[in-house]
C-alpha cells in the first residue's frame, strides 16, 4: 500500500469514531514522514484521560497494521512519592500487570528517541487489518475501549499503590475486582 492508501484508511477510521465520545484530530504529515496519525483523546469517568495515537502501514510480508499507542508520565508521582515508586516497583507492577492482559501490552520508558530522560509507561497494541469495512472498523473501536480497560486497572494499581499499599496487596485487589467483573 501506498502512503496516500495508507492515509485514505486511516480516514475512514477517523470518519468512524467521529460520532463516538472521543476527540479525534487526523494529522496528515508530509512525504517525508512515512505514515499518517490519528489522535484519539479518550476519558474515563470524569478523572482520568488518555490520548491514543493511531498509525496505520504496511508491513512487508505481513500486510496492513494499526499500531495504537497511549502514555502516561510519571514524572510528577515519582517526584511527589518516590518510596512507593522505585524503578523495581514500576517494573514489577508492569510485569504482573502484562501476565493479567488478555492482550495489550505495556512498557517502561525511561529515554525518549533523542536519548533524553524521561519516565513514562506506555500502552500500546498493533493489529492486522485493511480498515476496510464495518467490521474491521467496529474493532478497532473495541481495541480503544479494552486499551482504556487497560488504562484504568493501570491507574488504579498506582492509586493503591499511592495510598500505601504494597505492590502484592494492589495485585490482589486488583484481581479480586476483576474477577467479580
Amino acid at each position: 500500500m501506498n502512503k496516500e492508501e495508507l492515509r485514505e484508511g486511516l480516514k475512514r477510521l477517523y470518519e468512524y469514531v467521529s460520532p463516538l465520545d472521543y476527540k479525534s484530530v487526523f494529522l496528515e504529515e508530509g512525504n517525508g514522514v512515512p505514515m499518517d496519525t490519528l489522535l484519539l483523546g479518550v476519558t474515563i469517568g470524569e478523572e482520568l484521560s488518555m490520548d491514543i495515537s493511531c498509525n496505520f502501514a504496511h508491513a512487508p510480508e505481513f500486510g496492513d497494521i494499526l499500531h495504537f499507542y497511549g502514555e502516561l508520565d510519571l514524572e510528577p508521582l515519582l517526584e511527589e512519592n518516590p518510596d512507593a515508586f522505585s524503578e523495581r516497583v514500576i517494573l514489577k507492577m508492569i510485569n504482573g500487570l502484562n501476565k493479567s492482559l488478555p492482550i495489550g501490552q505495556i512498557v517502561y520508558l525511561t529515554e525518549d528517541s533523542t536519548g533524553k530522560s524521561q519516565k513514562v509507561i506506555g500502552i500500546r497494541y498493533t493489529m492486522l487489518t485493511g480498515l476496510s469495512g464495518e467490521d474491521e472498523l467496529r474493532k478497532c473501536v473495541s481495541i480503544i475501549e479494552m486499551l482504556m480497560n487497560i488504562y484504568e486497572i493501570l491507574c488504579s494499581t498506582l492509586y493503591l499503590l499511592l495510598e500505601g499499599d504494597s505492590l502484592e496487596k494492589a495485585m490482589e485487589t486488583l484481581s479480586r475486582i476483576l474477577e467479580e467483573d
